[in-house]
C-alpha cells in the first residue's frame, strides 16, 4: 500500500520539510515587527495627543492669565480683595515702648498709643502706627496713599470723598506701603492701584463702626 493510500500526508512537491519550516518562522517574525511596528506607532499616537493637549493646555492657561491681568490693570481702582488679618488684640502701650512687630501694612489692629487719636478728616503728615491703631479701635477707617513721585490728583481725588465724611473717617500719607492705597478698618485691609471712589465708599459703609470700642457718630 502506497503512503497516499494510507492516508499519510505528503509535502509539496518540490518543498521539504525544513523549507516549511523556515518560511513559517519568517512569517511569524514579520508579524512580530508588523505588531511591534503597529505598537509604536500607537505610543507615538498617544504621545503626540498628549504633548497637544499639554500645549493646548499650557496655552488656554497663559490666555487666562492675561485675560485675569488685563481685568486687574483695567478694573477701577486695580483692588485688591478685602483681606481679614489675625486681631493682635488691643494693648495699650506707652509711647516709645517697643512691642513686637504690626501683621500688616498699615496696622489693623495691636498696640496702640492710650492718649491720642488722629482728628479725623485730612492730615498732611504720617500718623504713627500706635495712634491710627487707637482709631481703628473706635471703629473709624484710615484711607492712606503711598506716593514717592507725588500724585496730586490721586491725593484731590482722595480728599474730595473723605470732605463728605465729617467723621471716622481719616486720609494721610504712609510712605513704605508699597500700593498706591491703602484702606484699613479694625482687622480689615484692602489695596488700591487708583481711587475707586464705589469701592472706597463701600469699604466705609460696611467696615465703619466694627472696632471693639464704638463711639457714636
Amino acid at each position: 500500500m502506497s503512503e497516499t493510500e494510507s492516508g499519510a500526508a505528503a509535502p509539496a512537491a518540490g518543498v521539504a520539510p525544513g523549507d516549511s519550516r523556515r518560511e513559517a518562522r519568517r512569517r511569524e517574525r514579520e508579524q512580530q515587527r508588523e505588531a511591534q511596528a503597529r505598537a509604536r506607532r500607537t505610543l507615538e499616537a498617544r504621545s503626540r495627543r498628549r504633548r497637544q493637549a499639554i500645549w493646548i493646555g499650557g496655552a488656554l492657561a497663559g490666555v487666562a492669565a492675561i485675560a485675569l491681568l488685563a481685568w486687574w490693570l483695567i478694573s477701577p481702582g486695580g483692588r485688591s480683595d478685602i483681606q481679614t488679618f489675625p486681631i493682635q488684640g488691643a494693648v495699650h502701650v506707652p509711647r516709645g515702648q517697643t512691642h513686637p512687630p504690626y501683621n500688616s501694612t498699615p496696622p489693623t489692629s495691636g498696640w496702640h498709643y492710650a492718649d491720642a487719636v488722629a482728628p479725623p478728616g485730612i492730615t498732611a503728615s504720617p500718623i504713627p502706627n500706635e495712634v491710627q491703631v487707637h482709631n481703628l479701635e473706635h471703629g473709624e477707617i484710615m484711607i492712606q496713599y503711598d506716593c514717592p513721585s507725588g500724585c496730586p490728583e490721586t491725593v484731590a481725588a482722595l480728599e474730595t470723598i473723605v470732605r463728605t465724611y465729617p467723621k471716622k473717617v481719616v486720609l494721610a500719607p504712609y510712605p513704605g506701603i508699597g500700593r498706591p492705597i491703602a484702606l484699613t478698618s479694625w482687622g480689615k485691609l484692602a489695596y488700591l492701584d487708583r481711587v475707586d471712589e464705589a469701592f472706597i465708599r463701600r469699604f466705609i459703609a460696611e467696615q465703619k463702626n466694627k472696632g471693639p470700642e464704638v463711639f457714636p457718630d
